[in-house]
């Protein structure tokens, strides 16, 4: 790598501000009023593809993705009046690519307070972002494991019920002669029970395939109780070996946000999990799932709370248990990855995951999500 001279040559302030932001390993770029791009950083040149000069003749909107240029509008707006704003945001480069990137941006006035430009800094978080995904696979693989035991049971008794109605179908056809209508009969309601269980382990082996293979991440309207109906589905086993009473009052059809189906599953099934393990050992075993409309800085959000009887998180660990592999349980028992993984699935929807407990009496996660109108 060649070195840069500059001792025996007069550089003014500007020429050194130039090098720099040159050199600086995140994209730069600077907006005026019009959204037109009036500087740019040679890291935007090898990000995006396009020359200088092509993006000194560009307007914004042109090097953006354009599933969130509505976004981008009401981003450039709020910027604007508010002065600073960080986001993660998709940049879109010549050859059609798409680049998440985290922007931290700020607007300049002049000396009247009227708005000039601005000025962000864009960094490239594809690595981040495929670490994240990465980890989101390795959280639900975590639950298919921990949840195997009781899936083998499941299977087991819609199993022994086609066994044995099969068993009664073969006995019934055999006298079929003498039994006559009446026995005719009896087969078709042994057949329906046979078609019953096995649409059950049919249901039970797709679910589990899905919600263990990497997905892609597609954005589509949900309904909140339809998730926590295959949250439960997959837990039921879990729920059912420690004896928890459920009290779920969610109704289909009213609780819609925009999401993807199967990262808030994994959330949902994560935080019943964890009340299970927490409750385990405690004499009242119960969880209590409620959604409720809520407002936060004037955005409409469900908030959708998983409270259990267990013996709660104590103040000095409150945080901590978000963190990336801390975990209270015993060597063997957890991953310590399932809130972190949450937490983070929770805010790429826009969201968030916070916790209400008090030491002895229970803990409640509240999943906040923005409202969607069916």
């Amino acid at each position: 790598m060649s070195k840069m001279r500059i001792d025996a040559i007069e550089i003014r302030d500007a020429d050194i501000f130039e090098i720099l932001l040159d050199n600086f390993p995140d994209m730069i770029h600077s907006i005026n009023d019009d959204g037109q791009i009036v500087y740019t950083n040679k890291t935007a040149e090898r990000l995006l593809g396009y020359s200088r000069n092509e993006l000194a003749t560009m307007n914004i909107r042109q090097i953006y993705a354009d599933e969130i240029l509505e976004a981008l509008e009401q981003g450039f707006s709020d910027l604007k009046q508010k002065g600073d704003k960080t986001v993660e945001s998709l940049l879109k480069a010549k050859d059609g690519s798409v680049i998440p990137v985290e922007i931290r941006s700020f607007s300049i006035y002049d000396d009247e307070g009227n708005f000039l430009r601005t000025f962000s800094i864009l960094r490239d978080i594809r690595e981040i972002k495929e670490l994240q995904q990465s980890l989101v696979h390795a959280g639900r693989l975590a639950a298919i494991g921990e949840l195997a035991s009781g899936v083998a049971h499941d299977i087991n008794n819609p199993l022994t019920v086609i066994l044995l109605s099969n068993e009664m179908v073969l006995k019934e056809t055999e006298r079929m002669d003498d039994a006559g209508k009446e026995s005719a009969e009896r087969i078709s309601s042994f057949a329906k029970d046979v078609q019953k269980a096995s649409k059950s382990i049919q249901k039970l082996s797709e679910h589990l395939r899905n919600f263990s293979r990497g997905m892609v991440e597609k954005y589509e309207p949900v309904d909140l109780a339809m998730s926590l109906s295959d949250a439960f589905f997959i837990t039921k086993s879990k729920l059912n070996k420690i004896g928890v009473n459920v009290f779920n009052e969610v109704q289909a059809g009213k609780y819609y946000v925009l999401g993807c189906p199967n990262h808030l599953e994994q959330v949902l099934v994560n935080l019943i999990g964890n009340a299970c393990d927490a409750m385990q050992d405690r004499p009242t075993r119960e969880l209590r799932i409620d959604v409720n409309p809520v407002q936060r800085d004037g955005i409409d959000y469900w908030r959708c709370d998983v409270a259990d009887t267990g013996g709660g998180v104590p103040d000095e660990i409150s945080e901590d248990i978000f963190q990336s592999f801390f975990t209270t349980k015993k060597m063997g028992e957890g991953t310590g990855l399932g809130l972190s993984i949450s937490r983070g699935i929770v805010r790429d929807h826009k969201g968030e995951l916070e916790l209400a407990s008090v030491a002895g009496t229970g803990a409640t996660f509240s999943v906040y999500l923005p409202k969607l109108e069916p």
